[in-house]
């Protein structure tokens, strides 16, 4: 049981480890934040767009804690479930690019990581459990 929980714990940071250095990243580079904010597929006025960075990085702090001390997790997760869709959608719009491009490529697998990560916040706003590694390492069908 106790390697369950911490399997558990070391998932979800892994799961939120990206988004306290993203929230710095928006602290530090604010002016490249406003840009892309402000440039996405929905140009953004200057005050909206420093409105959802604040709120953003709130919830890329207070919900990676959340998360990861299992303080209304399930809520926090479905709540980064909608942010890194809306981020997916709205910031790497791939589509608007050439095929394989550099901006294509910039913007297409940051969209799929995006997605990725939205799969595993599902997981834990479903409650979802880590069992033991034992049986991934079985060559069983399970």
């Amino acid at each position: 049981m106790t390697e369950n929980r911490i399997l558990d714990f070391i998932a979800r940071l892994c799961l939120v480890l990206i988004f306290p250095f993203s929230t710095l990243d928006k602290i530090f580079n604010h002016q490249s934040a406003m840009a892309q904010a402000g440039h996405g597929l929905i140009a953004l006025p200057e005050p909206m767009a420093a409105l959802l960075l604040v709120l953003g990085g709130m919830l890329e702090v207070l919900g990676s804690v959340c998360i990861l001390f299992d303080f209304y997790r399930r809520q926090a997760a479905l709540l980064f479930v909608f942010y890194v869709i809306a981020t997916a959608v709205l910031f790497h719009n791939f589509w608007s690019f050439p095929f394989n491009g550099d901006q294509w490529n910039q913007n297409f697998w940051p969209f799929l990581k995006n997605f990725g990560l939205a799969g595993g916040f599902l997981y834990i706003a479903a409650d979802a459990r880590v069992t033991s590694l034992q049986t991934a390492f079985s060559l069983k069908p399970r």
